[in-house]
């Protein structure tokens, strides 16, 4: 995703409506309503406006966590030269680019099961268990007792291809209940399989048994779903995990899945839930008292992790526009501290959706509309040519492990209030010229 920074992140705009127009819901492309833009001598058609005082309205929501399914499996898809089968992070779809790869917003797990190491190892003639046929009855080594691993080193073999300093592939172990990051994340293409250097990545100090995990996260585009990014069989293969002692050479845990099903787990997270909803107060409306938001009614001024929340406007007929821009009012609390972000998606079929721009940081307050909006429009209308469809946007608004929240004021989360799709009109004659049907 193409990341800019708070303060240069364009987000929107006061409305004001023409003296004497009053608001019209819904309202479909009509070419003798003119709409006039704040600090604009042009005239503009108004496609439709909805300041969300009239209920929903065609507006849909959604948790787009809630139908996620999980996406390691053991695949013999570009597996590791030397074997049969391999762990793969993606899927085979017509729909995607290419026709196989990774999808935007993923939070992908491939979990080892707890690896006792202090348990019998799992090669019997490895060569600690041939160490130990030299050794006196109370030899010790490295002072230790001769039994307990004191240090398990991880190794495997892996490919990766995802987009560049955005998606990663992080391997982590378990520490007291918080996953802990052992690498700094596999990005960008690896070229092909590659071995974990040198001895592999420490283990020692995580418990015993130890937790490890694979887990690779996406944002929320550019992607082999969306097409911007192509990937060579991404997200992430992995194959012959090994849990081992370096000290001893004792193996406790080995997976390279070639019977076809592999000792790991693929997992995702919980659904986040559905947040986005019409709020009835003038905090945190610009046009009093409603407006969408995606936060919480108790005021605890938390949202939860994970979430992946979708707000769509209804689909507008927009036939008669030669161009179109997409307006609307944001209030936006969210702390910097993290990587939640809120992104907009514009549409001018009807149904392909393009990502416009994202928004990240911390900045207003509850009431804080007039200090942080700018009058701008989205031009929704570069993702195809006249004739027009269908012309509509989206919301979704992203939060990371620890959620998001709570904000200066208390408040945290995405607030949306008049919304408008306004542009130039073709006349007629012209229109015509366009139509091949």
């Amino acid at each position: 995703m193409r990341r800019t920074a708070v303060l240069s992140c364009v987000i929107v705009l006061l409305l004001q409506i023409t003296a004497g127009a009053s608001p019209t819901h819904l309202r479909k492309a009509n070419p003798t309503f003119d709409f006039r833009p704040p600090g604009s001598s042009r005239q503009n058609t108004l496609y439709w406006f909805d300041d969300i005082e009239s209920g929903e309205n065609g507006w849909t929501h959604r948790d787009l966590t809630a139908d996620v399914e999980p996406r390691f499996h053991v695949d013999t898809y570009l597996a590791l030269p030397d074997g049969s089968f391999s762990y793969w992070c993606g899927v085979i779809d017509p729909a995607f680019a290419g026709g196989d790869g990774y999808g935007n917003a993923w939070d992908q797990r491939l979990e080892l099961p707890p690896v006792h190491l202090g348990g019998t190892p799992v090669e019997e003639m490895s060569w600690g268990q041939l160490k130990s046929m030299f050794r006196t009855e109370d030899e010790t080594e490295d002072g230790r007792d001769g039994r307990y691993p004191g240090l398990p080193m991880l190794t495997f073999a892996y490919r990766h291809d995802s987009e560049l300093n955005c998606d990663f592939t992080r391997v982590q172990a378990d520490s007291l209940g918080t996953w802990v990051d052992l690498n700094d994340g596999y990005t960008g293409s690896s070229g092909g399989w590659q071995e974990v250097g040198d001895a592999g990545l420490s283990l020692a100090g995580f418990g015993d048994p130890v937790r490890v995990r694979f887990r690779f996260l996406s944002d929320g585009a550019w992607s082999d779903e969306d097409g911007l990014y192509v990937s060579d069989g991404g997200a992430f293969h992995v194959d012959d995990i090994r849990v081992y002692d370096f000290a001893t050479g004792e193996v406790y845990f080995y997976d390279d899945c070639e019977d076809g099903f592999g000792l790991c787990e693929a997992t995702i997270p919980p659904a986040a839930g559905d947040w986005w909803h019409i709020i009835d107060r003038s905090c945190p409306a610009i046009s009093d008292p409603h407006s969408w938001w995606c936060g919480d009614d108790a005021d605890t001024g938390l949202i939860p992790p994970g979430l992946h929340n979708e707000l769509s406007t209804p689909i507008v007929d927009i036939s008669i526009a030669q161009t179109c821009t997409a307006n609307f009012a944001i209030h936006f609390a969210v702390p910097a501290v993290d990587n939640d972000y809120v992104e907009f998606r514009g549409t001018s079929d009807g149904e392909n959706y393009y990502g416009i721009t994202s928004c990240w940081g911390d900045f207003a307050q509850c009431d804080g509309w007039d200090r942080t909006s700018w009058v701008v429009g989205y031009n929704i209308g570069q993702f195809s040519v006249p004739p027009f469809e269908g012309g509509g946007l989206k919301f979704i608004f992203h939060t990371t492990d620890n959620g998001c929240g709570p904000a200066a004021a208390g408040d945290a989360g995405v607030m949306i209030d008049n919304v408008y799709l306004a542009g130039d009109t073709f006349h007629q004659e012209i229109r015509n010229l366009w139509r091949t049907d």
